[in-house]
């Protein structure tokens, strides 16, 4: 676990003070070169950037978004830095600042202690560190931020990009969204955004509207999303592909009324299986393919 330097005034009352700063706020690559211990701790990676493990003076815990150099991650950034500028929810990563400059270009976010969604799900080792009551609040926890993106705030803004990846655990595993790459501000008289040609989201939770050309989206996107990443989170398992996508399956077994039996080979306890049967059935909801026909995150 990375520590603060000795010298640094780490008291709850400086540290109160630091993090009360106005936010965002810009950081120079030097800033975070030494947040980082040069860069010494990577947490995450992916197609367009890495994530180091940091420390801010005050002794609070960030994490460090590196972004590679490409005309579609300028877009991203920009995206990101707008919208999370905008937002502050308990059930949003906590958006510290950023740093754009000719050596860098970087986000700064709270630490969260628990990593990422998916790796709960997907990976078998962590299978029996959770129960399932804490599952089912962490799906309230996503449902409460999505539902402050698109009706708590002024804009609305729609993430275009709800998984299980995009959805960080804390300490006491609360559920926060993050990665608002691709997000879009949408005007509160403004019913409709056009799907630019960049933001599609990811193959199996996008709509299907957002794979038809000239589409106009809307937050209903965001809730198709919402129900596919609650099917995974009652199998713990990634959703596939064709015959073995998983959201069919489920489908399947709940018109053949095999429902309960299905949920038993998922590893559902009989006591959770009420909660479980709720999010199957909330999740058919959102995954309709007309978007009219389904909810709104007020009505989930």
């Amino acid at each position: 676990m990375m520590n603060p330097p000795r010298h640094e005034d780490t008291s709850p009352s400086y540290a109160n003070d630091y993090l009360s700063e106005e936010r965002p706020k810009r950081y120079s690559s030097i800033d975070l070169k030494s947040y980082t211990l040069d860069f010494s701790e990577r947490i995450g990676y992916g197609g367009f950037a890495e994530v180091y493990k940091g420390v801010f003076p005050c002794g609070e815990l960030i994490a460090v978004k590196v972004l590679n150099k490409s005309d579609f991650v300028e877009d991203t950034f920009r995206a990101e830095v707008c919208t999370m500028g905008k937002t502050a929810h308990r059930n949003l990563v906590k958006f510290y600042g950023y740093c754009f400059d000719d050596k860098m270009k970087a986000l700064v976010y709270e630490y969260m202690e628990n990593g990422s969604l998916d790796k709960i799900l997907y990976e078998k080792k962590h299978h029996g560190n959770i129960e399932w009551v804490k599952l089912y609040a962490i799906v309230i926890d996503i449902a409460n931020g999505l539902h402050y993106l698109h009706h708590g705030i002024e804009e609305h803004i729609i993430h275009h990009d709800i998984k299980a990846a995009n959805v960080l655990l804390d300490k006491k595993f609360s559920a926060k969204i993050a990665d608002f790459g691709l997000a879009r501000i949408m005007k509160k008289d403004v019913s409709h955004v056009d799907l630019s040609e960049n933001i599609r989201g990811t193959w199996g939770y996008n709509a299907p509207e957002t794979w038809m050309r000239g589409s106009k989206v809307t937050s209903k996107c965001d809730v198709f999303s919402f129900g596919i990443m609650l099917l995974e989170v009652v199998g713990k398992r990634k959703i596939g592909k064709e015959e073995k996508w998983f959201p069919g399956l489920v489908w399947s077994q709940f018109k053949n009324r095999n429902l309960e039996h299905f949920l038993t080979d998922c590893g559902i306890a009989e006591k959770d299986k009420e909660n479980a049967n709720i999010l199957c059935k909330v999740a058919f909801w959102c995954v309709q393919d007309d978007p009219n026909q389904r909810p709104s995150m007020k009505d989930v």
